[in-house]
């Protein structure tokens, strides 16, 4: 009996350590090591290597600044740009050097149709929420660089799902996404690995996140759009304040081994002073340009990569802009390990590779010329590995475009809406028991005078109403507005004749100065769960303009006003 059990042990044992043998030969073989030499070395000491998107305990992150700055100074990165959840009303951290590495702070926003992440943005006036278009449009106003975090993900709640939105980034790679999408097997796989070599483990969790890459190439045809790759780094369980179901085994992945497996690279003019303020600029200005590529540095490192475009009419660094027609000859050079394909990618398409593609025969220069007569849309560079990960094999570098657009048609003027005027006389006020409001009403105007309830947030809200008849199908609402400070109105259409009296809305920004606002009925958002049609806008009992919690904070006081309101049908 004895013998049995000790020999059930050995295989079991043996079993085991078969399962994590074949695990660790399943990995991404180790990384390969580059020399930048002769004019490499330059521009080696002008990128600089970074990891954008790391939470930290301000939020459901696991470690503070510090430890997070000597986890990525470990990894060899230079800069880690934090983007703990928030409404942006929290004042950024200046930039600061921790442990030899540029902290720079920003915040990942929740919308009703995805995450945005903003960064080199200032404190905002109001909690920032809502639809991912009034979302956007803040953080633009507020001088702000946004991004499209994990726009692919397989969590419902965190997928991009507003195209219209001009963002100005989009991460085209997300670890977050990719490790939900993976299979119970690979992750498994992983786990054993990340016992022996925790950065090839998680790089064999990743994938060419083909739909991502498609989506980012559909915007760039039309205008710069900045590709970035996100960590989305928690440095494994930590507080759960946004996503509850992220099921990591406490403490894994590590931030050192995130930062170890990929990096978004910075070129900059010069190489990093030391001095946090300028070096902040210098950086923000080169992501803000495009001047920023991904490698997968847990394959080969440092990855390098030089992409031009010079022609007669002139010269266009990697995320600049010629004129659509333009002719010149398209340069990419990188500094690849052997095996390396270096290829140009049109639109998301492929280049023909006898004339735009070329392969390492050991490590050092890939070079491309492609001469282009009448450049259209938007080219970027590419390095793939027979070695990556995933099915189909994840890009070791993947570039920022180069475009060539046609000049942006001057906007027209907003069209002047010729609608009934609603009387002044006919506006009353709704509100929650707990807080307050003052109507005024003289010479057109409509002012109203609010404070939310202090306390715990509870559906406080302010509104002034006025009924609608029930006449033709509304087409849009118009108005002058201002108030006392920088705030958010939201216009809403309530329809008290069909059942549960669904209310679908748009949000609209207003601030000291009087200014035209228009609402579309084929712009409204449903205020509720559930609604996916607007309703037959004739139906429409009541129109309000609403404050409330989605960007006013409870005990928040003010003033707004209304006038030359009108509505079309």
């Amino acid at each position: 009996m004895r013998r049995a059990l000790r020999t059930a042990a050995v295989l079991a044992a043996a079993a085991v350590l078969f399962v994590i043998l074949f695990s660790f030969l399943a990995l991404p073989r180790g990384a390969v090591r580059l020399e930048p030499q002769g004019p490499w070395a330059d521009l080696a000491r002008r990128t600089v290597a970074g990891g954008y998107h790391v939470h930290t305990t301000r939020s459901d992150g696991a470690a503070g600044k510090p430890a997070i700055a000597a986890a990525a100074a470990g990894a060899g990165l230079q800069f880690v740009i934090f983007t703990d959840h928030g409404d942006a009303t929290r004042p950024p951290d200046p930039p600061v050097y921790i442990e030899g590495v540029l902290c720079l702070d920003g915040v990942e926003i929740s919308t009703a149709d995805g995450h945005y992440v903003a960064i080199d943005m200032p404190q905002a006036p109001y909690p920032l929420g809502g639809t991912a278009r009034a979302v956007a449009e803040d953080v633009a106003r507020l001088g702000g660089f946004g991004i499209a975090a994990h726009p692919d993900s397989p969590k419902p709640e965190l997928r991009w799902t507003d195209a219209a939105v001009p963002v100005d980034g989009f991460e085209w790679l997300n670890t977050d996404s990719e490790w939900r999408a993976a299979s119970r097997g690979a992750t498994a796989r992983a786990a054993l690995g990340y016992l022996v070599r925790p950065a090839a483990a998680l790089a064999s969790l990743l994938h060419r996140p083909v739909a991502s890459l498609q989506r980012w190439d559909a915007m760039t045809r039309g205008r710069p759009v900045v590709g970035l790759a996100g960590l989305d780094a928690h440095g494994g369980i930590g507080r759960q304040a946004d996503d509850g179901s992220r099921s990591n085994m406490p403490g894994v992945p590590r931030y050192r081994d995130s930062f170890r497996t990929f990096s978004d690279r910075v070129i900059l003019d010069r190489p990093l002073s030391g001095d946090a303020q300028a070096d902040a600029r210098a950086l923000y200005g080169s992501i803000r340009a495009g001047r920023v590529f991904t490698t997968i540095d847990v394959l080969a490192a440092p990855g390098l990569v030089s992409f031009d475009v010079d022609g007669p009419s002139g010269r266009a660094e990697m995320g600049g802009t010629l004129v659509a027609g333009s002719r010149g000859t398209i340069r990419a050079d990188a500094l690849v390990p052997r095996g390396a394909t270096l290829v140009l990618v049109r639109d998301g398409q492929d280049l023909d590779p006898r004339i735009a593609a070329a392969t390492a025969p050991s490590d050092g220069v890939l070079s491309l010329r492609v001469p282009v007569a009448s450049g259209e849309g938007s080219y970027r560079a590419e390095v793939r590995l027979a070695s990556a990960p995933g099915e189909p094999p994840l890009p070791w570098l993947v570039s920022n475009p180069i475009y060539f657009l046609r000049p942006a048609a001057p906007r027209p003027p907003p069209p002047v809406v010729a609608g009934e005027p609603i009387a002044g006389s006919s506006w009353h006020i709704e509100k929650d028991p707990g807080s307050s409001a003052i109507l005024r009403t003289r010479d057109g105007r409509v002012e109203v005078e609010f404070a939310l309830r202090s306390g715990d947030r509870a559906n406080q809200f302010v509104a002034a109403a006025t009924p609608l008849a029930p006449e033709r199908r509304l087409t849009s609402i118009a108005f002058d507005a201002k108030a006392s400070r920088p705030m958010r109105i939201s216009v809403q259409l309530r329809f008290d004749r069909l059942p549960g009296a669904p209310r679908w809305g748009e949000s609209v920004y207003v601030d000291q100065r009087s200014a035209p606002a228009t609402v579309h009925a084929a712009d409204l958002r449903p205020m509720q769960a559930g609604e996916s049609a607007v309703p037959d806008t004739a139906l429409a009992a009541a129109l309000l303009c609403v404050v409330e919690l989605t960007n006013t904070p409870p005990g928040r006081r003010g003033i707004f006003e209304l006038s030359n309101v009108r509505v079309a049908r």
